[in-house]
């Protein structure tokens, strides 16, 4: 379960924790502690690049990668699952790994010990944060909910999710998706 702290941390005091097991990310100055995520959220991470990837590659989109540390200002702070920046976006990604600057994908892989936390405060702060599109990977329901900039409610699509960038579409279908998880 993730926990937080009385204290405001900034970008600048996140550099200084040490890297390991768990996750740290910092929405409005307070600091996230989160474990490293199970089998089946790795796997399904897993799979969606080696689906999104080769086609991101292919169609010269730009890159899925994560976990990645993005930073919106030095108070907002997350660490996403996956994320996706635009060929023509890729100067938010500093030499050293972390985005700076709203990814135009951002996916998060639900893990029962942070789902309300990603659902409802993340979620909420993506939105805030201008990041035009948030899945919300559910592992054990086996489906997708896609929020978009400004949308009131989500989409749940049915048997695949369409991954959009610019005139482009792909159906990442759900068997594919979840396998193995």
């Amino acid at each position: 379960m993730e926990r937080s702290s009385a204290i405001r941390y900034t970008y600048q005091d996140l550099l200084s924790l040490p890297e390991g097991h768990t996750r740290y990310e910092i929405l409005d100055g307070q600091l996230f502690v989160t474990p490293t995520p199970r089998l089946d959220h790795q796997r399904v991470a897993h799979n969606l690049v080696l689906l999104m990837q080769p086609l991101a590659r292919t169609h010269e989109l730009g890159e899925v990668v994560g976990p990645m540390t993005v930073r919106i200002h030095d108070e907002m702070v997350f660490e996403p699952d996956l994320i996706f920046i635009r060929s023509d976006r890729m100067e938010i990604a500093d030499p050293d790994g972390h985005v700076h600057g709203a990814p135009d994908l951002v996916i998060e892989i639900l893990s029962p010990s942070t789902r309300s936390y990603d659902q409802n405060l993340k979620r909420k702060k993506y939105m805030e944060s201008r990041v035009p599109e948030l899945w919300l990977v559910d592992v054990g329901a086996k489906g997708v909910e896609v929020w978009r900039a400004g949308a009131k409610e989500a989409e749940r699509p049915e048997g695949f999710v369409a991954w959009r960038v610019g005139d482009e579409a792909f159906e990442l279908p759900f068997g594919e998706v979840f396998r193995g998880a």
